[in-house]
């Protein structure tokens, strides 16, 4: 059997569609052991500061227009969480957007790694294969 690229993901999109294809994407791949889905940032916030022993995630894939807290409302809150989870979490901006302006935006937060816009395609599975196994850049 295939070993699966990492152990837990979650998947934030306010679209049950995007994420119920996103996550069929994934398994189809053998993306991750464990995938959480969240429709809206603020549980997947919660969820994360709230964390009870539990593993942080190794990736999450983040919508960025999203009603309430959008993507980038996330990743600001985001680096306020506790730096073990800040250390293991690379984030995967998966999103309709296609603005060069949005783009520069994500990468301006450390722990993005990918700007993918929607929808994932096997070429970005291969391209975030090579992403996951390499350190976050520290800036």
């Amino acid at each position: 059997m295939n070993q699966s690229l990492v152990e837990k993901t979650i998947l934030i999109d306010d679209s049950d569609i995007d994420l119920f294809i996103q996550r069929r994407f994934l398994e189809v791949y053998n993306f991750s052991d464990t995938l959480v889905l969240y429709n809206s940032a603020e549980d997947a916030l919660g969820w994360l500061k709230e964390m009870k022993g539990e593993a942080a995630p190794d990736v999450i894939f983040l919508d960025l227009n999203m009603p309430e807290i959008d993507g980038f409302s996330f990743l600001n809150d985001f680096k306020k969480l506790p730096p073990e989870i800040l250390r293991k979490c690379k984030i995967v901006v998966l999103t309709s957007s296609n603005s060069a302006k949005d783009r520069e935006q994500a990468f301006s937060f450390e722990n993005v790694i990918q700007f993918i816009t929607k929808p994932i395609k096997q070429s970005d599975i291969e391209d975030l294969k090579v992403l996951i196994n390499q350190d976050v850049p520290t800036k």
